[in-house]
């Protein structure tokens, strides 16, 4: 019986090539565009779960609030993680990691230098705690000594050939000799790790032994013993926070913990699963740039709209055409077939179609999964598509696809009865098929709300192009890390001002296009309290910045070589100017402290200008309160 219903299947596909070619292709384009959304999504879902323990790993993050301004981190202070091996069990084992900056290398002796930007610092134990295979080096020791580095076989590969680094000399930033003391295997592209280069945290002791809880300086991650929940520890931090920023919160506020809450402000640790971070996490001090669930939720209902466009297709195609199979039903049934054995055979007819618009969409997918990962800028690899485990889901997907796609067709055409069949009846009733109509309703329906879709993103993107951003754009160039250049900085750029094709040109450590800023305290009088103190971003940069950019003074002036006092001074933009409460901020002061932290100096800074706002950060963000200073 199964072997006629694949015959009269293939006879029919063959006698009706245009149909057929038709739905094939349908069904096959839509199948391919669920696959290569499905491995984006599938891609997505699998950060960070590669390690041994991911399930008992969490980042430990930093929360404060003052005066009314939100400060989440995802880095700590540096004492915090010893802290926590010392105070409580249940947690395992400890881990600080800090990204670096870019760093000229090259090998001691010889003057081919490359730049690395994926640099990071990190503890001695840091191949233990992930599942990061080391080729060369032993793990445990690697990164115990100061000024070694371990990196991974791609970069070994491009700065020493196919020879063995450990044991090499490398200079970094012409000023200072590493050793190379392992080689791991190249990071999993499902990692919100991406690191080369990994410094040891003993090369930087200023850094690494700094008391200071409030100093934001190391991503902080900690991992659990059997069988306890991350809440046990969560439960703990008030306790860690009166025992350790409470002193501190006296020592600059002159408030007690209980006063500087009650005012209004609070200050406070949480935890970060690790399997999470890649499409929950968006906070200040990320490793680098996350994704979000937003993107698979909508993603995955793409692909499934797209399926279910592609099935109902097939179902109007199917049953578009019932009026040329009414014949062959009602001869059946007179030549004795049930209506079962009618059902199996359209079904059977709707699973062959399935299975080969199964294997065409597979071969599309390998043609298009290279420009699908430009577009979703990923590295998703063709033989993901030939894993076991996702075979067997799309196999499980093109069966369900093939009784979905084939059951309408099949019971509406199996109620055809011979004496309506020969008396004309079958095409009214395709006409006023109900159940057909909705169909067809719905297709439209999802066909036009993609479209919509497709409209509002380019709509979006148009305007992120010409949003007028408060600072010129075109006709700069920017050439980033000329502080390679030391003391010869201030002569590259007057070399370049002399060039009659330039219009000016600036230093600066900050830049107007996603640059990354630091933040410090500042307070409006001279003695710091929490209703006039706030944290607030800084930018370091010379005389010709605001010119150079087009950046618009709304009061007073910047930065002048006219003006030795300058080297104290700050502009503000509007945006910090009305967070303090300022309404002709030129000549004021605002202070801040200097000095350690055992001893702190407070510092009062001149205000001589105010800038228009301007955008420095993503569209979708507010423009935030930001300092300029000199240097």
């Amino acid at each position: 019986m199964l072997k006629n219903f694949i015959n009269v299947a293939f006879r029919n596909l063959g006698k009706h090539k245009f149909y057929s070619i038709l739905n094939i292709l349908g069904l096959s384009i839509g199948l391919s565009c669920f696959m290569m959304i499905s491995l984006f999504v599938l891609d997505e879902l699998s950060f960070d779960k590669f390690h041994k323990d991911s399930s008992k790993i969490y980042r430990m993050d930093f929360q404060a609030k003052l005066n009314g301004s939100d400060f989440n981190s995802c880095k700590v202070g540096a004492p915090a993680a010893q802290a926590i091996l010392n105070d409580y069990a249940i947690v395992e084992d400890a881990i600080r990691i800090a990204a670096t900056g870019n760093w000229f290398i090259k090998e001691k002796g010889l003057q081919k230098t490359f730049k690395e930007e994926n640099v990071i610092m990190a503890d001695s134990n840091f191949f233990s705690f992930f599942t990061f295979p080391m080729i060369h080096g032993n793990p445990k020791t690697a990164l115990e000594r100061p000024h070694t580095l371990v990196m991974d076989e791609t970069t070994a590969r491009k700065m020493f050939g196919d020879d063995n680094p450990v044991g090499k000399i490398l200079v970094l930033d012409n000023t200072t000799d590493y050793e190379v003391t392992g080689v791991y295997k190249d990071l999993p592209k499902n990692s919100h790790f991406r690191q080369n280069i990994i410094l040891s945290v003993a090369s930087f002791p200023r850094r690494a032994k700094n008391p200071n809880w409030v100093n934001t300086s190391f991503n902080t991650y900690l991992k659990f013993q059997d069988g306890v929940n991350a809440e046990q520890l969560e439960a703990n931090f008030p306790e860690l926070i009166a025992n350790y920023i409470g002193p501190l919160i006296q020592k600059f506020f002159g408030q007690s913990l209980e006063e500087f809450n009650e005012a209004g402000n609070n200050v406070g640790f949480s935890l970060f699963a690790l399997e999470k971070i890649h499409l929950h996490s968006d906070k200040e001090g990320e490793l680098g740039a996350n994704s979000d669930i937003s993107y698979v939720y909508i993603f995955s209902a793409v692909a499934i709209f797209i399926l279910l466009l592609a099935c109902i297709n097939f179902m109007n195609l199917a049953t578009a055409r019932s009026a040329g199979r009414a014949k062959e039903v009602g001869v059946r049934k007179v030549m004795g077939a049930l209506k079962n054995h009618l059902v199996n055979q359209f079904i059977s007819e709707a699973l062959i179609i399935s299975f080969i618009s199964f294997l065409i969409a597979y071969l599309l997918t390998l043609i298009f999964i290279p420009s699908f990962n430009e577009l979703a800028s990923k590295q998703l690899a063709m033989t993901q598509l030939f894993d076991l485990t996702y075979i067997s889901y799309m196999l499980v997907i093109m069966f369900v696809v093939g009784l979905f796609a084939g059951s309408y067709p099949a019971f509406y055409l199996s109620r055809f009865q011979p004496a309506e069949v020969l008396k004309g009846k079958v095409r009214l009733g395709m006409k006023s098929g109900v159940l057909r109509s909705l169909l067809v309703v719905f297709q439209f329906s999802i066909s036009i709300i993609l479209m919509i879709g497709t409209a509002v993103v380019f709509d979006q993107l148009s305007f992120i192009q010409n949003k007028k951003l408060g600072f010129s754009k075109d006709q700069v160039l920017m050439v980033e890390d000329a502080w390679i250049l030391d003391k010869k900085i201030e002569t590259f750029k007057n070399e370049v001002k002399r060039n009659v094709n330039v219009k000016g040109a600036t230093l600066a450590s900050f830049s107007p296009v996603g640059g990354d800023t630091d933040g410090d305290l500042f307070f409006k009088t001279p003695t710091a309290t929490t209703d006039q103190s706030r944290v607030i971003e800084i930018a370091r940069v010379d005389h010709d910045f605001v010119e150079t950019l087009g950046i618009k003074m709304a009061d007073g002036r910047f930065f002048s070589k006219e003006f030795l006092s300058d080297s104290t001074a700050v502009v503000m933009n509007m945006a910090a100017a009305k967070i303090f409460g300022y309404e002709n901020p030129v000549g004021d002061k605002i202070y801040t402290y200097g000095g350690s932290q055992e001893e702190p100096v407070v510092m009062d800074l001149k205000i001589i200008g105010v800038v228009e706002d301007f955008h420095y950060r993503s569209l979708r963000d507010n423009i935030t309160p930001l300092l300029f200073f000199l240097g």
